[in-house]
């Protein structure tokens, strides 16, 4: 007995086509969508790394629906994406934010509108190839940690609204990537071998400077400078930057120096290791899943992890305003404006809430070592 139409999102590789694959070995009636989020524009320059959401993945898609005799269907989001994701992208950086584009585009594209292209089509049900899962908790729907730890992709989906959780599939949530592989020969998946994506999908030459040179947007150049306020050194623009950035500098210094703040006048703020660490940050643009929306003065103690592949540190959480303010309550360093922050209980793999990082206190520490600075007229990234 069918278990009722469901919507794939199939973006030409290997895990969403076994995604759909298996959820026709379930009874599901699948039906393959493809999401077209941008004009896709060639590398320029020969690269063994491939990226997504490219012409021939689009083609690699339709090949999978072919192979498994399901309905496929290209849909237009450019706009939305360019709105969502692209734009988003560009004025973090000229803020002197490190943009996090996976978090907006699941939010926005492949969970907001297509859900609702879903809804109007009366579909309920939509999978993805996330290596995800999803719990109850107290009547409240929260990602959880994958099996494949390598592969947990928890962190980009703490956008995903309770309607969301309720009616998503994640199959590869118990998987590893090398079962999924064998799954897809089984199959006779056209992309049982496939290679992975490892840029942002709409800068396939992985270069973001040269992206944002394309849109047109002005470097703002100024000085490399120390807490105290010493002048190390000139740069060409602070928007080649992001926090806790340590090569490319062109700094000389007998330890090494990072990226510790960047201002809206260009001026980009290094410091030593130890200088790195936070006192405290604030998360913005909040989501709760398994937490009840916090109330004002609320704390409570979790884990928080501010990198995809970072490790979930224990930290207190205290709800001030429309933000959250998180105290580390171990060292925790390179925290960036723009970035996403997620939240786990002090024991569990499952997400309380999540959030965009506003800004970041740094512990203060005593003057670091002299410098031996480049001349003032020396440029990094030229």
């Amino acid at each position: 007995m069918s278990k009722g139409k469901i919507i794939v999102a199939m973006s030409g590789g290997v895990d969403s086509a076994v995604t759909a694959g298996l959820l026709m070995e379930q009874g599901y009636e699948v039906i393959g969508v493809n999401l077209r989020t941008w004009e896709y524009e060639a590398p320029a320059c020969d690269t063994t790394k491939k990226s997504c959401c490219s012409p021939e993945d689009i083609r690699d898609a339709r090949d999978v629906g072919l192979s498994l005799n399901i309905p496929f269907y290209v849909i237009k989001m450019e706009k939305l994406f360019q709105e969502k994701v692209i734009d988003r992208f560009v004025n973090d950086y000229r803020e002197g934010k490190t943009p996090n584009p996976c978090v907006e585009c699941n939010t926005f594209v492949k969970f907001g509108a297509l859900f609702e292209k879903a809804k109007a089509l009366g579909i309920e049900k939509i999978a993805t190839g996330h290596y995800s899962n999803v719990v109850e908790i107290d009547g409240r729907y929260a990602i959880s940690d994958a099996a494949d730890h390598n592969k947990n992709q928890a962190y980009y989906l703490y956008g995903l609204s309770q309607e969301n959780l309720r009616n998503v599939i994640f199959p590869l949530g118990g998987m590893t990537k090398p079962q999924v592989r064998e799954i897809a020969r089984r199959m006779g998946l056209p992309v049982a071998e496939k290679a992975e994506s490892q840029e942002i999908c709409f800068i396939p030459e992985n270069d973001y400077r040269k992206f944002l040179t394309r849109k047109n947007v002005e470097f703002t150049p100024g000085f490399f400078k120390l807490q105290d306020g010493r002048i190390v050194g000139k740069h060409s623009g602070k928007e080649n930057f992001t926090i806790g950035q340590r090569k490319g500098l062109g700094i000389a210094w007998k330890n090494p120096l990072y990226v510790i703040s960047i201002g809206d006048d260009g001026t980009v703020v290094l410091g030593e290791d130890r200088e790195t660490f936070v006192e405290s940050f604030v998360v913005e643009d909040l989501n709760f899943q398994a937490w009840n929306p916090m109330q004002e003065g609320q704390e409570e103690e979790c884990r928080v992890q501010v990198r995809y592949r970072s490790r979930a540190i224990a930290a207190k959480a205290k709800k001030e305003g429309n933000v959250l303010r998180v105290f580390p309550l171990e060292d925790l360093k390179g925290v960036a404006p723009g970035q996403s922050a997620i939240f786990y209980p002090k024991e569990g793999n499952y997400l309380l809430a999540g959030g965009i990082i506003r800004k970041g206190s740094v512990k203060t520490v005593e003057r670091v070592s002299d410098a031996i600075p480049l001349e003032i007229g020396a440029t990094a990234f030229p």
